[in-house]
C-alpha cells in the first residue's frame, strides 16, 4: 500500500488513464473495419449486369447449336444463314424491346423517337442497346460473316477463282476486293467478263442468305480515260459498281433495297500508282458486306 502511494506521489497513472492506449487501439481497429467494409462493397458483383452478360453467352451458344454442321465449317446450304441469324436476331430484338419498355414511362414518347423494329433499328449499337446484347450480337454475326466467307471461298476454288477474291474483316464488316483488270471488266469497260459473271455467281448465293446491307465499291488507277463513253474515272468506277449491282438484282433476284453501288475514282489507291502491277491493283472493285450492329454509311 505504500509502495502505492509512492507511485502516485511520483506522478504515476492508476485507474482509467492508465488504459488509454485502449482508445487508440479501439480506434484502428474501427477504421480498418471500415475499410474492409468498403473493399468488400466495391468488390460486389451487380447481379443484373452479371444475368445481362450470362444470357448473352447462352443467346451465341443457341445460335452456333441451331447453325448448320458439316465440312470444316463450310455451309452446303448458305440459305441457312439467313435462317439461323435472322431467327437469332428477331430472338435479339424481342428481348431488347423488353429490356426497354420497363425503363420508358407508359404513354411517354421523347420527340423524334422511332419504334424499334426490323433488323436494322433493334441491332444498330448507338448506346441504347445493352452492354451485353450488343456484344452477343456482335459476336454471332462475326461467327456468320466467317461461314459465309468460307462458303464464297469454297464456292470460288470449285470454279479455280479461289486466287482471284481477296476477303478482310475490319470494322465496317466483310469486304470482298476484286481485281477488275481482265477479270471483271476489260480496260475502259463496264461490260462483265464471263471470268468476272463466274466469279458474281460464285459468291451471290451466299450474299444473298445473309441479311446484312451490301455496297458495291468501283475503284481505278490514276491513267486518265482515253476513248469510250465514260469521261473521267469518277464515271468509269461508278460504271462498274453500278454493273456489278445491276447483276445481282437481275440475275440473282436480291433486293434492291439492299444494296448500293459507289464509285471512288482513283482517290483511294491501295499502293501508290508508280508502276504497272501497282496500278493493276487499283483497279478493283469491293463488294463491302456491311455489319448490321454499326450504322451503315
Amino acid at each position: 500500500m505504500a509502495r502505492r502511494r509512492k507511485h502516485v506521489e511520483e506522478g504515476g497513472e492508476e485507474g482509467p488513464s492508465a488504459e488509454r492506449w485502449l482508445l487508440t487501439y479501439s480506434d484502428m481497429i474501427t477504421l480498418l473495419m471500415v475499410l474492409f467494409i468498403v473493399l468488400f462493397a466495391l468488390g460486389q458483383t451487380n447481379i443484373l449486369k452479371f444475368n445481362a452478360f450470362k444470357e448473352s453467352f447462352h443467346a451465341i451458344e443457341q445460335a452456333q447449336a441451331t447453325a448448320p454442321k458439316g465440312g470444316p465449317g463450310v455451309l452446303s446450304d448458305p440459305s441457312a444463314i439467313a435462317l439461323s441469324q435472322q431467327n437469332f436476331f428477331a430472338a435479339l430484338n424481342a428481348a431488347y424491346a423488353n429490356s426497354v419498355s420497363g425503363q420508358q414511362t407508359s404513354g411517354a414518347k421523347a420527340p423524334g423517337d422511332q419504334p424499334t423494329g426490323g433488323l436494322q433499328s433493334g441491332l444498330q449499337v448507338s448506346g441504347t442497346m445493352a452492354p451485353g446484347a450488343a456484344q452477343a450480337a456482335r459476336a454471332a454475326e462475326r461467327l456468320a460473316l466467317l461461314r459465309a466467307e468460307q462458303a464464297m471461298l469454297s464456292a470460288l476454288a470449285k470454279q479455280g477463282l479461289a486466287n482471284e477474291v481477296q476477303f478482310t474483316n475490319n470494322a465496317q464488316g466483310l469486304v470482298l476486293t476484286i481485281l477488275t483488270d481482265k477479270i471483271l471488266f476489260p480496260t475502259d469497260s463496264a461490260v462483265l467478263q464471263p471470268e468476272g459473271q463466274a466469279i458474281i455467281n460464285a459468291i451471290a448465293p451466299v450474299l444473298a442468305a445473309l441479311p446484312n446491307q451490301i455496297d458495291v465499291e468501283g475503284d481505278t488507277d490514276n491513267v486518265p480515260v482515253t476513248g469510250g463513253p465514260y469521261g473521267s474515272n469518277w464515271a468509269l468506277s461508278a460504271a462498274r459498281a453500278v454493273a456489278v449491282v445491276q447483276d445481282l438484282i437481275k440475275e440473282h433476284g436480291f433486293n434492291p433495297l439492299r444494296l448500293q453501288a459507289t464509285g471512288f475514282g482513283d482517290t483511294r489507291p491501295v499502293v501508290p500508282n508508280n508502276t504497272p502491277q501497282h496500278r493493276a491493283e487499283n483497279r478493283r472493285v469491293e463488294v463491302v458486306v456491311f455489319s448490321t450492329t454499326v450504322q451503315a454509311p
